[in-house]
């Protein structure tokens, strides 16, 4: 009998081990997109060979834990990495191995195909000869003249980089908030995401301020770019004409959110960028302070029911219930949530709850 229950335990154990690992390859493709967008190559490479030593499969619709699937391509993400590098080998190598690209499409299969072995046979050709030249008589030595030296300007200046930087990281929350609306797979999307590259390569291999600002160019391009992005299919968003406001409201406008700008655009930031918990905490704390403001409930509640489909605990979705109820008891949302701001399957939600 106490031979069945420790072979009982130990099976249990097994179990618990197995989910873990099924787990842990999904969390490690899902950390490696999220270098890929912001270009870290590196880390890319080391994430998506955390993925593909424990699940090696890929596919459009890859089953990762319960109910739960996703469009798995981590060769393919892989040998993009080696390629941004200069592994030229190795990507070709990944490239062999996938059958296109996943949820971020950074460009055709063959397209980055010839690019790498283009690539590999210019860094593989013998450079050029020199022509032999014909010797001749050594010039007169001629007397140096001393020449006043100057100090030269810095090559670099450290405002400019900041400036880049700061449009880098604006670039990255228009991407958020385009994948947000479900534009990841429009062009403008994907022009984004190639302009945001080259801003990042930019500036990390920057020698002066003309680099530098390239790289600025290239990220205030990549944001143009996301905010421009719309889901396929979708009619592009007329312009909107500004009303007109008087310095003084404006200023009396800031006056009054400036205790709570800085939290919201936190929240707002976390939840475009899926960090569903930080999100929630947030939109928590604005709760309290402005409890009839409808877009904050809806906030709180699509960032509750996203925990609630990533770990599959009623407690979220209850949460998310609850806060839903007070953001249409708050505000009157005609044709329900904003396609913008909300994914589909939270906006089918939204409609279920009564208000």
């Amino acid at each position: 009998m106490i031979r069945v229950r420790v072979l009982s335990i130990a099976f249990f154990i097994a179990l618990l081990t197995a989910g873990a690992a099924l787990a842990s390859w999904y969390d490690d493709y899902d950390a490696g997109l999220n270098a890929v967008r912001k270009g870290q190559w590196s880390v890319a490479v080391q994430k998506m060979t955390a993925a593909i030593n424990a699940h090696d499969k890929e596919s459009n619709n890859e089953r990762t834990y319960g109910a739960i699937f996703i469009n798995y391509h981590p060769h393919y993400y892989r040998g993009v990495a080696y390629l941004n590098l200069g592994k030229y080998d190795q990507a070709i190598s990944e490239f062999e191995k996938t059958s296109g690209a996943g949820e971020v499409d950074l460009g055709s299969l063959d397209t980055l195909m010839q690019r790498a072995k283009t690539k590999l046979a210019a860094a593989s050709a013998p450079p050029p000869q020199e022509p032999a030249t014909v010797a001749q008589q050594p010039p007169r030595p001629v007397p140096a003249t001393p020449v006043p030296v100057t100090p030269a300007a810095p090559s670099i200046d450290p405002a400019l980089r900041g400036r880049v930087a700061s449009a880098v990281q604006k670039a990255n929350t228009s991407l958020a908030g385009a994948r947000g609306r479900k534009a990841g797979t429009s062009p403008q999307y994907a022009q984004a995401l190639q302009s945001l590259t080259e801003a990042n390569t930019r500036l990390a291999t920057a020698k002066s301020n003309d680099d530098l600002n390239a790289a600025l160019a290239a990220a205030e391009n990549a944001a143009l770019l996301a905010d421009s992005a719309v889901p396929p299919g979708a009619p592009a968003s007329p312009p909107v004409r500004a009303a007109t406001v008087t310095p003084r409201a404006a200023a009396a406008t800031e006056a009054a959110i400036a205790d709570y700008k800085s939290v919201l655009r936190t929240a707002l930031n976390n939840y475009f960028a899926g960090e569903f918990a930080s999100a929630a905490r947030g939109f928590e704390q604005l709760s309290r302070t402005m409890p009839n403001n409808g877009w904050i409930w809806a906030f709180l509640g699509a960032s509750q029911y996203s925990q609630y489909a990533f770990e599959a605990d009623e407690t979220y979705r209850k949460a998310a219930i609850d806060s839903f109820t007070k953001a249409k008891k708050t505000r009157s949302w005609k044709n329900g949530l904003p396609e913008r701001y909300f994914s589909r399957r939270i906006r089918k939600f939204f409609e279920t709850v009564g208000g």
